[in-house]
């Protein structure tokens, strides 16, 4: 094995937690090495760009470096054998993670999101909260984070418009820069849903509208959720944060190279990482302190096969808690034909849509509704041709001329209103490892245990009840229901298994994302959060580990071992 020379920090995984602390960190003079399991691009490497079939994640040539060769397995409830996983959201390895592809919304949680046990149990009552469920508090509040929001989005020059959203929280400062200018398709939606008495405002997101920072604009040019920007206007750590932590000559990137265990000694503490490198050779990078924040599965996989002499069950697991408390987003959508309309969906930005809250959270009565919580709500696209094509209205033939030509009638001619949907934490839903399956390096894969209750199924009934409403008043000639609401097993909106609490007999780490039972090790991602809200979790990632790195860095002396 190659034994390298110890350094302050390893960071495993440069994805947005990972790339967000590796900027905080070497600001602070602290030396890290940043361990990825996929290659570092730049800007015009990617090889499937403005390529709707070959693109990045639907296609996922970037998860050929790891995740596609180790998806994890699935069952209902633990008494059911393994079952297909059926469609899931592919995940990408490469410096800057998913953010190199994601959609770039950028939402900032409610206040209330983080509270909703004692906000459910103080305006319903206790019994509201569905049985089994799991529902705690955040170990700290939206006033907590607020700051760091702020920093993570003029880093990354969020836009967006200030005091738009009525249900939003307050701001320290407006966003850096302007939302992207609406579709009409989202200026019709917006009329709508201003006329049913709702608050729509536009996306906040991650895309440049204007220069920002020596970057370009965004050019609307239609291949962006899915794909790499090819003109650096979306803002994914990779162009952001870690090249800001490059410029300060602490941190070294060694990418295509795999950690096989987060090794502990007899004192409990992490001395380091095992990992195989990019020539395929088995080293050993000594370090003082340890950040896992590849992604949920890899963190609790990684965890879970950690295991050394004061933690058999694998590393900061002494309380059973690695693993527990797994969730998926719930998305639903429904689609409309508006006959003989060209709606040009075609083209823009993913986030380019309009949103509202009205249905999100708490923000609404949910006396008699038999769930709590809620949805965001959104009309936009764009919607490209291939993807497109799969929009069939009830009764249309998937294949064959009758397929053929009522596409040529009316592909240019569907519209979705699409739904965001909280789902809760369980008791009966956790990850492990898989005690057959394993991935080519012969290293068992994550098996996911997973199934939702009822409040899930009822709130997904809810909004698109609402949705359906919306698109006819919209004009749409006819309605179908596009996403029902299902589970998604595997998911790039997941969470859970090293949630972060006060109470390590029901979490794994504590407000700034260190373990409780490891003083030297911390756990960043969505594998750390305790609901999922309505909201897509980028930005919360991202502000989570900028407020975690900067308690590591403020305490290194004492934490470091």
């Amino acid at each position: 094995m190659i034994q390298k020379k110890k350094v302050d920090c390893v960071i495993v995984g440069l994805g947005a937690a990972g790339g967000i602390a590796s900027h905080v960190l070497t600001q602070a003079g602290i030396d890290v090495v940043g361990i990825e399991a996929g290659p570092h691009f730049g800007v015009g490497e990617y090889a499937k760009e403005f390529d709707e079939i070959g693109s990045g994640a639907i296609r996922n040539y970037l998860g050929a470096f790891k995740f596609n060769q180790e998806l994890p397995t699935w069952r209902p409830d633990a008494k059911s054998a393994n079952q297909p996983v059926g469609d899931f959201a592919p995940m990408v390895n490469g410096v800057g993670g998913s953010s190199v592809h994601y959609t770039a919304q950028s939402w900032r949680y409610a206040p209330e999101n983080f509270r909703v046990r004692s906000n459910t149990i103080e305006r319903y009552g206790k019994s509201a909260l569905p049985e089994g469920s799991a529902v705690v508090d955040w170990p700290f509040t939206y006033d907590d984070l607020e700051p760091y929001y702020d920093k993570v989005e003029y880093l990354l020059g969020v836009g967006g418009k200030a005091g738009a959203n009525p249900f939003e929280g307050r701001r320290s400062r407006p966003y850096p820069t302007p939302p992207l200018r609406l579709q009409g398709y989202g200026e019709l939606a917006a009329g709508v849903m201003k006329n049913l008495g709702y608050h729509p405002f536009p996306q906040p997101c991650a895309v440049l509208s204007e220069v920002y920072n020596d970057r370009p604009a965004c050019t609307y040019c239609g291949f962006c959720t899915f794909n790499p920007c090819w003109n650096n206007s979306k803002s994914s750590t990779l162009v952001t944060a870690i090249a800001e932590a490059q410029k300060t000559g602490h941190m070294e990137i060694r990418a295509n190279s795999r950690v096989l265990n987060v090794v502990s000694d007899k004192g409990g503490n992490v001395s380091g990482v095992e990992y195989v490198d990019a020539a395929g050779r088995l080293t050993f990078q000594p370090a003082g302190f340890v950040i896992v924040s590849s992604y949920i599965y890899e963190n609790n996989r990684l965890l879970l096969l950690s295991k050394g002499p004061t933690f058999p069950n694998g590393l900061a697991n002494n309380h059973g808690q690695v693993g527990q408390y797994y969730l998926s987003h719930s998305y639903e959508s429904v689609n409309g034909l508006f006959e003989g309309k060209a709606l040009n969906l075609w083209s823009g930005a993913g986030p380019q849509n309009i949103t509202m809250d009205d249905f999100n959270a708490d923000n609404y009565d949910h006396s008699g509704l038999g769930f709590i919580q809620g949805s965001n709500v959104a009309a936009g696209g764009p919607n490209l041709p291939i993807g497109q094509s799969g929009s069939l209205a009830p009764g249309v033939p998937g294949w064959g001329s009758s397929y053929k030509k009522w596409l040529h009638a009316n592909s240019n001619s569907i519209g979705s209103v699409t739904a965001q949907t909280e789902t809760l934490p369980y008791y009966h839903n956790f990850v492990d490892l898989d005690p057959t399956v394993k991935d080519p390096l012969g290293v068992p894969v994550l098996r996911v245990t997973y199934s939702w209750g009822q409040n899930e199924y009822k709130a997904g009934n809810f909004i698109i009840e609402k949705m359906t409403k919306i698109i006819k008043e919209m004009g749409a000639t006819q309605t179908w229901v596009g996403l029902p609401p299902l589970p998604i097993v595997l998911n790039s909106h997941a969470y859970g298994g090293t949630r972060m609490g006060v109470d390590a007999s029901m979490s794994v780490v504590d407000q700034y994302s260190v373990a409780h039972e490891v003083r030297n090790l911390a756990v960043m991602g969505g594998s750390t959060f305790c609901n999922t809200t309505g909201y897509n979790p980028t930005e919360t990632i991202e502000a989570i580990a900028w407020r975690s790195a900067e308690y590591i860095a403020q305490n290194f002396n004492t934490l470091a071992v």
